[in-house]
């Protein structure tokens, strides 16, 4: 039984309670929470390395064996989710100075971005669905709170929107919950897994079916993909670049999951192939027409989010581990976007493209969105080209010719938006001069600069992160093995051969 699942669960979750609770100054909490968020970014890293040769860590809660009690289940796909997300956490609470956003944004942001952390981390580790039901509420409750931060009257509209979708993709995901546990008399994963087969046809598929509209609707996927953009803009700079990083990606951890588990021998994988298919294509043309930069960026998110779909969708190694290295690097990406879209705002006084003073951005903001935006988009030498590369060599490998097609013309679309926000953001003869700014504006742009540094510094270690995107992708298609290190947990209970209670 391994100790580190719940090291790295209970640290945020302490931290975010701590910090409500003490009240401390602005300044003070942000360095107590700088601290917590590098102790679990460190712990994250840690179980990554445990891992990484396909160690499958398990953890029951109470000392009952699976599947009789609550398991933490820590193999390589949940231990990259919770690296990725601390990495997010940790530059967040960085970005956010009380200086530059404000000591009440500060005060009332740091302890719900924690426990979002907190559930976060459950969500990837947990290894029954109704403790996963659990960790969405948690996130979506610190989600609510977060979204009242600005308080403002587009953040109050935006938070009702917000609730009342999640509710319904809440409400999917409980029904699924009961038909699933109602059809093989079980929530644990594992346990689903070796049981789906002798369940009734009918109420495996209706189960299962309510899922992929819960998880697609938090996702970001069509048809219920525009109250995303119209999220993410009434949220606070730093906090919408976590969001964008990895908020939707809790919806496509939770396909990646229960897809090859439960799914296979379906219908539903082909629907994931279509429906991210037709994210990836209407999203980045609703992109080309905004001028709102953070609701631009906020249709590339679900753009994106229909290429890694997409990916699970085929079912193949060469797909999942595109869409799993493609995950990792639209994470870093799109939070360093963010980034870049929230100094652009605080320096220009507008969020509107078109009223935008090129020469207020400097050279280091520039260099930033040069190599995310183009990153983004799929050119070399950046993360993404090796990104997209990975994915249009499963989806051929597939012999699926449309979905290709749709990757490519997106690809080319994603490129024009991104060259869109450079001509109205950064084209400009001043550009040059102004990109000649005193030390102190570069140094309060050190979080976004190593955050695009942590993305190049991808790019050059493709190869071995494709392999461990590929290696992720077997395990995943190996449910087998998942399945017995799982139910071989030692632990109390009839199954275990241990003593009774």
């Amino acid at each position: 039984m391994s100790a580190l699942p719940i090291a790295v669960f209970v640290l945020p979750g302490a931290t975010g309670v701590g910090l409500w609770l003490a009240r401390y100054h602005p300044r003070t909490a942000r360095w107590l929470g700088l601290l917590a968020a590098v102790a679990q970014t460190a712990l994250a890293a840690l179980m990554v390395r445990a891992t990484a040769r396909g160690d499958v860590l398990v953890h029951a809660f109470g000392d009952w064996a699976p599947p009789f009690g609550i398991v933490f289940v820590a193999d390589r796909l949940s231990a990259l989710f919770v690296l990725l997300q601390s990495l997010l956490l940790l530059f967040t609470v960085w970005t956010l100075r009380p200086d530059a956003h404000g000591e009440r944004v500060a005060r009332r942001a740091l302890a719900p971005l924690f426990v979002l952390s907190f559930g976060l981390t459950g969500a990837f580790l947990t290894g029954d669905l109704f403790n996963l039901f659990v960790m969405f509420e948690v996130v979506l409750l610190a989600s609510y709170l977060l979204l009242q931060v600005p308080g403002t009257e587009r953040s109050l509209r935006a938070a009702f929107s917000n609730i009342a979708v999640n509710l319904l993709a809440s409400l999917f995901f409980f029904i699924g919950v009961g038909v699933l546990y109602g059809a093989c008399g079980t929530v644990n994963l594992a346990d689903l897994a070796v049981r789906v087969d002798a369940a009734p046809p009918a109420l495996l598929t209706a189960g299962a079916s309510m899922l992929v509209v819960a998880f697609g609707v938090k996702a970001g996927l069509v048809p219920l993909l525009f109250w995303l953009p119209a999220t993410y803009p009434s949220l606070s700079g730093p906090v919408a670049a976590l969001f964008a990083g990895m908020m939707t990606k809790l919806g496509v951890y939770a396909l990646l999951r229960t897809t090859p588990l439960l799914m296979q021998g379906t219908f539903l994988p082909e629907v994931l192939v279509w429906a991210g298919g037709a994210s990836a294509l209407l999203a980045v043309l609703a992109a080309l027409s905004e001028y709102e930069l953070r609701r631009l960026l906020g249709f590339h998110i679900t753009s994106q989010v229909g290429y890694m779909v997409l990916g699970l969708g085929l079912m193949t190694k060469a797909a999942i581990a595109g869409a799993v290295f493609y995950l990792a690097h639209h994470v870093l990406v799109k939070t360093a976007l963010y980034f870049v879209t929230d100094e652009l705002e605080r320096r220009n006084g507008t969020r509107d493209l078109r009223r935008m003073d090129p020469g207020a951005a400097g050279f280091a903001l520039a260099l930033a969105f040069g190599v995310a935006g183009f990153s983004l988009a799929g050119l070399p030498p950046f993360s993404g080209f090796f990104a997209k590369l990975g994915l249009l060599r499963g989806t051929f490998e597939a012999a699926a010719w449309l979905a290709l097609v749709i990757l490519v013309v997106a690809s080319f679309y994603t490129l024009a938006s991104m060259l869109k926000v450079w001509r109205f953001a950064f084209y400009s003869d001043s550009a040059a001069r102004a990109g000649r700014s005193p030390l102190p504006g570069a140094v309060s742009l050190a979080p976004l600069l190593t955050l695009v540094g942590v993305s190049a510094t991808l790019a050059l270690l493709a190869g071995p992160a494709f392999r461990y995107a590929e290696a992720t992708a077997v395990q995943l298609l190996d449910v087998d093995s998942y399945v017995e290190a799982v139910l071989a947990a030692a632990g109390r209970g009839p199954a275990a051969g241990g003593s009774s209670p």
